[in-house]
């Protein structure tokens, strides 16, 4: 089903008229006409159905069924990705599939072998660039949640601050690692404590060559724990799709 964003504010209204960015991609994109059905959703777990009426130049008006109006929690445990940022079309990929894999927040960052520095301003234009392919990635997957794509930190920003979360993952080469399931089975109580505020969980993934000793010595003397998702060296975003599809498949409601 085609699907368009609309405000928090029009999911509870019976006639909504789509802003005009949304309207262009339902009418010129889509080439949807009047009687399909499309479905709606705000980005924060509101979700519905609604029949398109009239179409004007780049307007579109249409009225909601208010028998479909679903309204999806968060999950029990929020997955932030902190991932090295690699080469701009390998980080657009990565946006995009952690958004279909469930991560709520996306933080990129920069390590000590990350090759691509970006200035202050062009920082801002890949965020906002980002933000827009996890939006368009959430209306093709047909999730109720966009993901949040923050500022670009350092690491040791980062690790100063990894006490936000509850666990923290990370994907490492080092001979410590173990193996991902052995891990999750340890934690599984701080996982999946009694019914609360969200587990908020950490997957770090590195760069090319994987963080140095002295990062990941940092990030386990914050309270991280290593893993290794296989006996195979991944590349960067083979490791971050398949830590989130474990993750997925671990947590999933």
């Amino acid at each position: 089903m085609m699907r368009c964003l609309i405000d928090v504010g029009q999911w509870s209204a019976e006639e909504i008229e789509l802003a005009p960015d949304e309207a262009h991609h339902l009418l010129k994109v889509l080439r949807a006409r009047p009687g399909e059905r499309v479905g709606l959703f705000t980005g924060h777990g509101h979700t519905a159905e609604a029949t398109l009426e009239t179409i004007r130049p780049k307007r579109a008006r249409l009225r909601l069924k208010p028998e479909t109006r679903r309204k999806t929690l968060p999950p029990v445990v929020a997955v932030t990705l902190i991932q090295a940022t690699p080469k701009h079309t390998l980080m657009d990929s990565i946006i995009q599939k952690a958004t279909e894999l469930g991560a709520q927040t996306i933080q990129p960052t920069i390590t000590e072998r990350v090759i691509v520095r970006l200035s202050a301003s062009a920082q801002a234009q890949r965020r906002e660039r980002w933000q827009k392919i996890a939006l368009e990635a959430t209306r093709q997957c047909g999730r109720a949640w966009i993901p949040t794509v923050l500022p670009v930190r350092s690491l040791p920003e980062i690790t100063a601050d990894l006490a936000r979360y509850d666990v923290c993952l990370v994907a490492s080469l080092q001979a410590e690692a173990q193996m991902f399931r052995e891990v999750i089975d340890r934690l599984r109580p701080k996982i999946y404590h009694p019914v609360g505020a969200p587990t908020r969980l950490a997957l770090v993934i590195g760069p090319e060559g994987d963080l140095t000793t002295e990062e990941t010595r940092k990030l386990q003397a914050a309270g991280a724990h290593l893993v290794r998702f296989s006996t195979a060296v991944l590349r960067v975003e083979t490791a971050a799709f398949y830590g989130l599809s474990l993750l997925d498949y671990e947590i999933a409601d």
